[in-house]
């Protein structure tokens, strides 16, 4: 699998993109996105696709010097799990 992760700083918190893309004939069941330990969404994927993309708008919190760790969890259709991960600080 193929992942695409994205953040930008908004009015409030960051607005953040998940893209994941099954490999060759590689489907995608399900989807587990967390920021900083908190779980923005499970997704079950029914029927499994091949490509599976979604935002989430102002989660999360900001403020200088603050750590952030967003985390992506995607499941095949056949159990194989893959994991990506994105870090960050917030800057003044």
């Amino acid at each position: 699998m193929r992942f695409s992760l994205s953040h930008r700083r908004a009015l409030i918190g960051h607005d953040v993109t998940v893209k994941v893309t099954g490999a060759a004939k590689e489907t995608i069941a399900r989807v587990t996105t967390e920021l900083d330990g908190r779980t923005l969404a499970r997704d079950a994927l029914a029927p499994p696709e091949v490509q599976y993309e979604r935002v989430f708008h102002q989660v999360g919190g900001g403020g200088p010097g603050q750590q952030h760790v967003l985390s992506v969890q995607s499941t095949s259709a056949d159990g194989k799990r893959a994991v990506a991960s994105l870090r960050w600080n917030d800057v003044s």
